[in-house]
């Protein structure tokens, strides 16, 4: 059974290279996409590469967890698991809706929006040298417009629907979404958000855990 890997914002497939599983990993590319297109309509044009056939299961990172949320609502995956992500608007810690409210990113220039990879090294709680390397050779080569039109798209998001079979993992440490009051997961201790490259070894497990009993 395949599972369709999704990164988050701005990274590429290299986050999942020290995923080891048995299941063969399909990466779920990102296409261009349009000013006025909603989280919701992107999400159904990336369906058109999985191959929904046969079972399949749906692994997304951050943003590519959002982004598998939506993507539940035109295929059905024997799981769906999302990885330091959300699945509901209401989620979302407050100060990213407080943004999405006042509409702050609007006034914001697209060249902002290449990140430095020092606070980003600080931010997403990366302390080993691989993951160091890896976060800034993404920032590097971050498509800043692509980067904000996205960031819109997650100001804009309006979900309360739950996927079923749905099974999340957090880090207790990240600080851009930080696991929802009362919501069960699988906690991983002390991680940050870039917890898929920091923590793949724990991630691994549980993920292969999980595959086996949906095999």
């Amino acid at each position: 059974m395949k599972v369709y890997c999704l990164s988050g914002l701005g990274a590429d497939t290299s986050v999942f290279e020290l995923l080891k599983i048995n299941n063969p990993k399909v990466y779920v590319e990102w296409i261009p996409s349009f000013q006025w297109e909603s989280m919701t309509a992107y999400a159904r044009r990336l369906c058109d590469q999985v191959d929904d056939s046969e079972p399949f299961v749906l692994l997304g990172v951050s943003f590519g967890g959002m982004l598998a949320v939506e993507m539940n609502k035109y295929i059905q995956p024997q799981k769906t698991i999302l990885v330091t992500s959300l699945a509901r608007t209401s989620e979302l810690p407050l100060w990213i809706r407080w943004i999405a409210k006042t509409r702050l990113n609007r006034i914001i220039p697209s060249f902002l929006f290449g990140s430095n990879p020092k606070w980003l090294i600080w931010y997403f709680g990366i302390k080993s040298e691989q993951g160091k390397k890896m976060v800034t050779a993404i920032a590097k080569k971050t498509d800043r417009a692509f980067t904000k039109l996205c960031i819109d798209k997650v100001l804009s998001w309006r979900n309360e629907r739950l996927p079923e079979n749905l099974i999340r993992i957090h880090a207790t440490k990240d600080l851009l979404l930080p696991a929802p009051k009362g919501i069960k997961g699988i906690d991983l201790e002390g991680a940050g958000h870039f917890a898929i490259v920091e923590n793949a070894s724990e991630i691994s497990v549980i993920v292969e855990g999980i595959l086996s009993e949906a095999n």
